[in-house]
């Protein structure tokens, strides 16, 4: 069996390790968006502060953003106010990406 070259293998990471840190960032979009949708009981589209614990408490479970570390040191409440952007009371979809 040949060796492949380093020049060849270099392009073949080149092209495909973008490509699965695309894949990577669309699975945690994905996973987002369904905690979400699942922490918003109601269905308004957005979550109060108890919706807002179980959404944190899922992405704890799927190791996303910083989820772990507010679970573990009990910030819901200061973790809250920081997503809160407009202080309406309710986190939003638009005010968690906004906080990414």
């Amino acid at each position: 069996m040949k060796r492949v070259t380093s020049p060849l293998l270099a392009l073949v990471l080149a092209i495909s390790l973008p490509t699965l840190a695309h894949a990577k960032e669309d699975h945690r979009r994905a996973l987002l968006k369904e905690n979400f949708e699942q922490a918003d009981s109601n269905g308004d589209s957005a979550l109060s502060r108890n919706e807002f614990e179980v959404f944190v408490n899922a992405n704890a479970e799927d190791d996303l953003g910083r989820a772990r570390l507010v679970k573990r040191l009990g910030a819901y409440e200061n973790a809250f106010s920081k997503m809160d952007r407009d202080g309406d009371g309710l986190v939003s979809k638009d005010d968690i990406e906004a906080n990414r």
